[in-house]
């Protein structure tokens, strides 16, 4: 008998064995199935700017695909909250047939830079959300409510404009105005700094 056609018949079905493992592999590459996610992206805006300690207007948002960009539902997605604190509505939530899953974020009450996190498997995705002060709220007195001052003496008064939590706010006018006599009779008006004292001067004038 031939050798050469012996080792052939021999070889060939170590061939097939490694033919088959071959496409087994391929078959189960999650890349290319549609059913098994492989991407998350954020469909809301990934950077965004709000107001601290107050719930965000519009949710978080991400899409879980599978292979050729396949929608996939049912997928559970986990929220977590990174730096600069604060509560989502939903710690875990569940993509709906077009793969979405939304969260509410209601942020910290400082104004910070603050992350939110979906992830799914060992996939991330991060939402930044900068923090600002909120609507004013309070006028609070800067310093000394009750100063003493020597006739003719120029005396420094500031206030603090603050949102509910406290928060300094910047470029907002405050008006100021004298009704006691002995001051320099008159209307002030001021914008306030970056942490929300703005100060003003006023002559005191003997009667």
């Amino acid at each position: 008998m031939n050798s050469e056609f012996v080792r052939v018949v021999r070889l060939a079905p170590l061939a097939f064995v490694v033919l088959l493992a071959t496409q087994a592999a391929c078959g189960n590459d999650g890349g290319t199935d549609p059913s098994k996610p492989s991407a998350m992206v954020a469909v809301s805006p990934d950077s965004q700017t709000t107001a601290a300690g107050v719930a965000m207007s519009e949710p978080l948002v991400v899409r879980v695909t599978g292979g050729g960009e396949t929608p996939i539902a049912g997928t559970k997605v986990s929220w977590t909250v990174g730096v600069g604190g604060g509560t989502v509505s939903d710690t875990v939530s569940t993509t709906d047939a077009d793969g979405k899953a939304q969260t509410t974020y209601t942020p910290g009450t400082a104004p910070i830079t603050a992350n939110v996190i979906a992830s799914v498997g060992s996939m991330r995705t991060t939402f930044k959300i900068v923090l600002v002060a909120g609507p004013p709220a309070e006028l609070r007195k800067f310093g000394s409510d009750s100063p003493a001052a020597v006739t003719g003496s120029v005396l420094t008064l500031s206030v603090k404009l603050v949102d509910a939590f406290g928060n300094g706010i910047a470029d907002k006018t405050v008006d100021w105005a004298t009704y006691t006599l002995g001051a320099d009779p008159g209307t002030y008006t001021l914008t306030a700094t970056a942490e929300g004292i703005p100060a003003t001067t006023f002559t005191i004038k003997a009667i």
